[in-house]
């Protein structure tokens, strides 16, 4: 008996393109509030009621440049991996350092987005860069 080639072959090259692609489009639309001077006063005052961390207002706007900036950089496929390891470890410090890393709550949804990214990030760390980025293009010359 043959398999249907609907239910078994996939339908595109390499998914992880689609993922890469989708994830950096919304870093660049979390990471444009790095723009915004009335919400970047908000994401400082965060940083400055943890106080512990030292300059809170430089680690916001790094925070939230950097989420912009590497989003930009998965959309392009350009330094994937470190683009998705800065993301990454951003999101971790999110997750567990500024939202109390209670992932498993019904009320803070913020902390189930936040360790989501975190998985996706890793899962394009792992795979690298995918069909249509800038890295396999430069790989390939």
């Amino acid at each position: 008996m043959s398999k249907s080639n609907i239910l078994y072959k996939p339908f595109f090259k390499d998914p992880m393109t689609i993922i890469r692609i989708c994830t950096g489009i919304g870093f660049v639309l979390q990471g444009m509030n790095v723009f915004s001077s009335g919400y970047m006063d908000g994401h400082t005052a965060i940083f400055e009621s943890m106080h512990e961390l030292p300059m809170p207002g430089l680690l916001a706007y790094l925070s939230k440049g950097g989420e912009f900036l590497a989003g930009v950089l998965l959309v392009l496929g350009l330094f994937t991996r470190p683009a998705a390891l800065f993301l990454m470890i951003n999101m971790l410090v999110a997750t567990f350092y500024a939202l109390g890393g209670d992932i498993f709550s019904t009320e803070n949804y913020q902390a189930q987005i936040s360790w989501f990214y975190v998985i996706v990030s890793f899962a394009i760390f792992l795979s690298g860069p995918t069909a249509y980025s800038l890295d396999e293009r430069m790989a390939n010359k």
